[in-house]
């Protein structure tokens, strides 16, 4: 167990069963293992048992038991409701949490991650992450601040198929070993149907068959195997185990899911099977790109073992070990985007903001790129501050200063500047300030209709912000006819 004293908190958000299979609760567990150093990781799901309670436990801080309610109830969209509120960030794996879902959660004000694999409906999630190869951000309707974390660069890889993927892979000598995994659950039990027909061909290989914790087929497999004495049966094996015993097998016939990823990330002669239209993608994706080869009676029995360093080549161009630093880097930035608060300015910011103000690349993406004079800020600075019609906020996170936002209302219309401060340039901030300060802006002054802000054409990353932050391209202001105008209509 991880302590969780100074972490944010993480809660997970997958189901698994017998009847379902097992695949978002591990690969939301894969996830879990790679920032559970840094977060505090809570797994919620409905009603699991015994078995997938010490599995979750094996990785997480703790589990919140969820009663069953079914998607097509008006409770479940609220189901979460209770244990979220902005300090945490959710992750949400599973097919049922459509955009109702989700907009729950961002109502009450949490950081929202969908892992996804079939962008069936609209998201309104802070980050979509989609392992799969061949996917494009066209694919997706997302809100205009979403981010896409698209393709194996991104792999949901536990830790020890993470090392692996590091390593110098080469092939295991001396009896064949045939790696056979269908997934966890496995409902239509592809695993004896696959079994019985590699039976006929391998007589001196040793198959390797692997059968998940929800495999509901297990005394009908154990039978079978009895009688067949080249067929080794491993049942509910854990990610170390695992992995050994992949590097044990020079092939592999795996379902197109998370474990075809964690055999190429350790590397083989891999074939694959679609066992469910989910899929569709990653088979298309792992065939097309030769990291598998899709499976058949025909193709295991060939000469394509031959072909293990040419497929090895394929998966390292894609699996490199590094998934879980890229990751980690984007939860540290929706962390480093959810500490951030927002306060007024006060005259004791006179010289902090003077100094901001005249940051060299705050004046060269100003409409005014002069310098200013100390008493020239000073006079309006004082002014600004004085008048009813200002709003002017500092936003700091942990305590410290690190941008500025200020609105200028006249008739209605709340005029927008802002700035981030250089320390914190490049961490994603632009739109987290605008959402926050207009946030602010609205409660204070809720009949307010329009908030509008200019913005220099070269200026690219306020230029994003704005489009992340939900304005509109608006039609040119006369003063500044080349610049952006931005506007966005308040509800």
């Amino acid at each position: 167990m991880h302590s969780t004293i100074h972490k944010r908190r993480i809660i997970l958000r997958a189901d698994g069963n017998s009847r379902i299979g097992l695949g978002h609760v591990v690969r939301s567990l894969a996830l879990a293992s790679m920032l559970r150093d840094y977060f505090e990781c809570v797994f919620a799901i409905q009603e699991p048992d015994d078995a997938l309670k010490a599995q979750i436990l094996e990785t997480c801080d703790g589990i919140i038991s969820l009663p069953l309610c079914a998607p097509t109830e008006e409770r479940f969209n609220y189901e979460l409701a209770a244990y979220i509120s902005e300090e945490e960030i959710v992750v949400l794996d599973g097919y049922s949490f459509a955009t109702a879902y989700q907009q729950t959660i961002k109502a009450r004000g949490a950081q929202l991650v969908c892992i996804d694999d079939i962008h069936a409906y609209s998201f309104a999630a802070d980050v979509v992450l989609n392992q799969a190869g061949g996917i494009e951000a066209a694919n997706y309707r997302t809100a205009p601040y979403t981010k896409l974390l698209l393709g194996p660069e991104f792999a949901l890889l536990r830790p020890p198929f993470l090392e692996a993927a590091r390593q110098h892979r080469t092939i295991p000598t001396g009896e064949l070993h045939i790696l056979l995994n269908l997934g966890g659950a496995d409902p239509e039990n592809y695993t004896l149907r696959l079994a019985q027909e590699i039976a006929t061909l391998h007589k001196t290989a040793t198959i390797e068959i692997v059968a998940g914790s929800a495999y509901k087929h297990l005394d009908e497999l154990q039978s079978w195997v009895e009688d067949s004495t080249n067929y080794s049966l491993h049942h509910n094996l854990d990610a170390e185990q695992m992995c050994k015993l992949m590097q044990k097998c020079a092939v592999a016939v795996t379902s197109a899911s998370g474990v075809a990823y964690e055999y190429a990330a350790v590397g083989g002669m891999l074939f694959v099977l679609q066992t469910a239209d989910n899929q569709t993608g990653l088979y298309k994706f792992l065939t097309k790109n030769g990291v598998a080869q899709p499976y058949s009676l025909e193709a295991v029995n060939s000469d394509s073992f031959n072909q293990f360093e040419k497929q090895l080549s394929a998966q390292r161009r894609f699996f490199d070990g590094q998934s879980d630093k890229r990751l980690l880097a984007v939860f540290e930035q929706l962390n480093l985007s959810q500490r951030l608060t927002l306060r007024q300015a006060t005259i004791a910011d006179l010289e902090l903001i003077f100094d901001w103000n005249n940051d060299p690349e705050v004046r060269r993406q100003s409409f005014n790129p002069e310098p200013i004079l100390l008493d020239n800020h000073t006079r309006w600075y004082t002014a600004r501050l004085e008048d009813t019609a200002c709003r002017f906020y500092i936003a700091e996170i942990d305590g410290l200063p690190a941008a500025q936002i200020r609105f200028d209302i006249k008739e209605g219309i709340a005029t927008i500047s802002y700035l981030i401060s250089i320390g914190y340039r490049g961490k994603g901030l632009g739109h987290i300030v605008l959402q926050k300060g207009i946030a602010k802006l609205k409660a204070e002054s809720p009949d307010l209709k329009l908030v509008e802000g200019l913005v220099q054409q070269n200026n690219r990353a306020s230029v994003r912000a704005f489009e992340k932050a939900g304005f509109n391209y608006g039609t040119p202001a006369p003063e500044h006819p080349d610049a952006y105008h931005f506007v966005l209509e308040l509800p």
